[in-house]
């Protein structure tokens, strides 16, 4: 059989063309011989129907096996280097905005201390041979990528350490290297945060749907073994062409790290490849509830060492800065110190850099003061000073903020961080804003609003218009009947739809939407006689369903403000053509009234439409915060500056502060 004639696309074609043929077919012959009597009528109706049901049927079974891939997917190896790419800028950009090379990067130390073999397996779990014996894991942080290049070396791998020694750091730099090295047929590391995982799912569905909504590409499907479709996101895992790279397991509240490590031995056990980060002593905790993870290498982040801190605070200095010598001299003198132990890790020496980025704060404080007399005081007062010391220095377009415009940037990013404690999460999404309080009260009286005017306007506009509409041509009657179903079948749709989520405006989402209004509404006129009627019902209803609800889920952004973009663009759209459909409706039920009116019903029917999206529940978050918490009220550029700051970070189309001890911190602060 010829290979062209096993498409189902193909034949899905040919049935919607003879589909097409017995609907006019259909429209000839009640034109010609009408529905006198009864019989005609129950026979017209039931055979149409059940004809009509048996072919969406075959289109609905024919359409979906064309998604799924009979032949060999050709483009893998051109998906997989788009996918490399899109994570290779992405987390680029990340490790500079860092400022991880600045003036050079921390010599990070990792090895398989006697605490990481601890919660490993056995050495020829590892290895994975019989009897095999210890393996030489030890390194810095410029040659992690060779531990998973060289010929015998683990392809899973677990990194501990303590807060702030340089989990993520060590890992980004792993994924970027692995990507640099990269063939055309190898795994592409995948870098996400074990944060908003929840396990039970499983490890392959959770990593193939997060891969899938950063290229919607990955979400068609594919034969798997034995024929069952599943995405080519999930075949990808199955197939070993994904490394997923878990960052911050000890994010995870404390029951669901334990069902996690059992889905990681799963996954481990099965041979999939993976890196996690978790600090040591809640994967000590988890490991003793569900046994180490098989065939994975553990190594620790080891303390940075007195000398590198020093080196590295003194190259970070300006040749004419002299400031830091004290500092160094101690360092090098007493590497046991409070200070010395606190400027063990790089997140603590960023923070000395940054707070003392000033000229005129002298860092010998650090030696002398009574806080410094701990490291717990020293780590203190860095995190204290974070905020005030990135702030009070002009950045490009950018200037320095006063005392006062400092203080109120603490007050909303310690608004901020005890939201997020309170909701047990650490990443920050703009559409997500709407969960501040007092914002749900104000999100119950949009969305009642939008019920009130989706009401209005479908449920009375007909019987409103009836008497207006009595000498219209017919064409005017209906496009209008056809636009008060498109709008309310529309409203019903936003309404039952996740307003949480960022949505796109596109192509197939606004066909499906176009086919489910249109073409029952074509059908029912055409069965009473009216084809052309019915064509021109099912155009208009189609359309404004189309554009006011046509939307979908839009695909995982590489940065928080493209998200939005997205999202303000898809309900622009949507409340315009709702804000016109409305207008064009008032002028033909009321022509006699004041434009001025018919302009009011536009910008409330669009408004209406606005308050069911993500973006116009983020600008209600925006307005009520600033009114009630008095945080920012362009909060996107305030975020954006915080990020260009180093107090936040992104992840994605997520924010995060820097680090979890700060938003701890300024959490507890508030």
């Amino acid at each position: 059989m010829l290979r062209w004639s096993r498409n189902p696309r193909l034949w899905f074609a040919v049935c919607l063309v003879v589909l097409a043929l017995l609907f006019g077919a259909l429209i000839w012959f009640l034109q010609r011989e009408g529905l006198e009597r009864a019989d005609k009528w129950a026979s017209v109706v039931f055979g149409g129907t059940g004809a009509t049901a048996i072919a969406i049927g075959a289109l609905s079974w024919l359409w979906r096996q064309g998604e799924v891939r009979t032949e060999p997917d050709d483009d893998t190896a051109a998906v997989l280097s788009w996918l490399a790419d899109a994570q290779r800028e992405q987390w680029q950009a990340e490790q500079n905005a860092r400022r991880v090379g600045d003036p050079w990067p921390l010599n990070i130390r990792w090895l398989s201390s006697a605490r990481a073999q601890a919660v490993m397996a056995s050495w020829a779990s590892v290895r994975g041979t019989p009897g095999g014996g210890p393996a030489e894991l030890a390194g810095e942080y410029a040659v992690i990528g060779d531990l998973f290049t060289a010929p015998d070396g683990p392809k899973r791998l677990i990194v501990l350490g303590e807060p702030g020694a340089g989990k993520s750091m060590l890992v980004l730099n792993l994924a970027l290297q692995l990507l640099a090295r990269r063939g055309p047929r190898e795994p592409v590391p995948v870098v996400l945060s074990a944060a908003g995982w929840n396990p039970v799912p499983g490890l392959d569905d959770w990593v193939a749907e997060q891969i899938a909504m950063i290229d919607r590409r990955l979400a068609r499907q594919v034969r798997g073994p034995g024929g069952t479709p599943r995405t080519l996101a999930r075949d990808l895992f199955a197939r070993g062409l994904i490394l997923p790279v878990l960052d911050g397991l000890d994010e995870m509240a404390g029951a669901l790290q334990e069902a996690a490590i059992r889905e990681i031995s799963r996954a481990a056990g099965a041979g999939h490849g993976l890196v996690v980060t978790c600090r040591t002593v809640p994967y000590e905790a988890a490991v003793a509830a569900s046994g180490p993870v098989p065939a994975a290498a553990v190594v620790e982040i080891q303390p940075v060492a007195a000398r590198d801190a020093a080196r590295h605070l003194a190259d970070s200095a300006a040749l004419s800065d002299r400031r830091w010598r004290p500092v160094v001299e101690h360092l090098t003198a007493v590497p046991n110190a409070p200070l010395a132990q606190a400027l063990s890790t790089p997140l603590m020496i960023w923070l000395a850099r940054t707070v003392y980025q000033d000229r005129g704060r002298d860092p010998k404080e650090l030696l002398d003061a009574g806080w410094a007399a701990t490291r717990g005081g020293v780590e203190q007062h860095l995190l204290e000073h974070l905020v005030p010391a990135a702030y009070a220095t002009a950045l490009a377009g950018r200037p320095a903020r006063t005392v006062e415009e400092v203080a109120r940037v603490r007050r909303w990013l310690g608004t901020v961080a005890a939201h997020l404690r309170e909701q047990r999460t650490y990443e920050l999404a703009w559409w997500h804003f709407h969960e501040f309080k007092p914002v749900p009260t104000a999100q119950f009286v949009s969305v009642a609003f939008a019920v009130v005017v989706a009401l209005t306007t479908t449920a009375a506009a007909i019987p409103l218009a009836a008497e207006s509409m009595g000498s219209a041509p017919p064409w005017v009657t209906c496009w209008y009947i056809g636009t008060v179903i498109g709008l309310a079948a529309a409203y019903g749709r936003l309404l039952f739809t996740d307003r949480s989520v960022p949505r796109r405006l596109t192509l197939g989402g606004a066909c499906r939407m176009f086919a489910a209004v249109g073409l029952p509404l074509a059908a029912v006129s055409t069965l009473y006689g009216e084809p052309l009627f019915s064509l021109g019902l099912m155009l208009s209803a189609g359309t404004v369903s189309a554009l006011v609800a046509g939307s979908t889920v839009a695909a995982a952004a590489t940065r928080p403000d493209r998200s939005l973009h997205i999202d303000r663009a898809t309900a622009l759209t949507a409340g315009g053509a709702a804000g016109l459909a409305t207008t064009a409706m008032g002028v033909v039920a009321f022509p006699d009234a004041n434009p001025g009116t018919w302009a009011v019903a536009g910008l409330v029917g669009a408004g209406s439409v606005i308050c069911l999206s993500a973006w116009g529940q983020f600008c209600l978050a925006r307005v009520v915060c600033a009114a009630v918490n008095g945080m920012p009220l362009r909060m996107m550029s305030a975020l954006d500056e915080a990020y260009a700051r180093g107090v936040l970070r992104r992840a994605g189309g997520v924010h995060q502060f820097r680090h979890n001890l700060l938003q701890d911190h300024l959490a507890g602060r508030r």
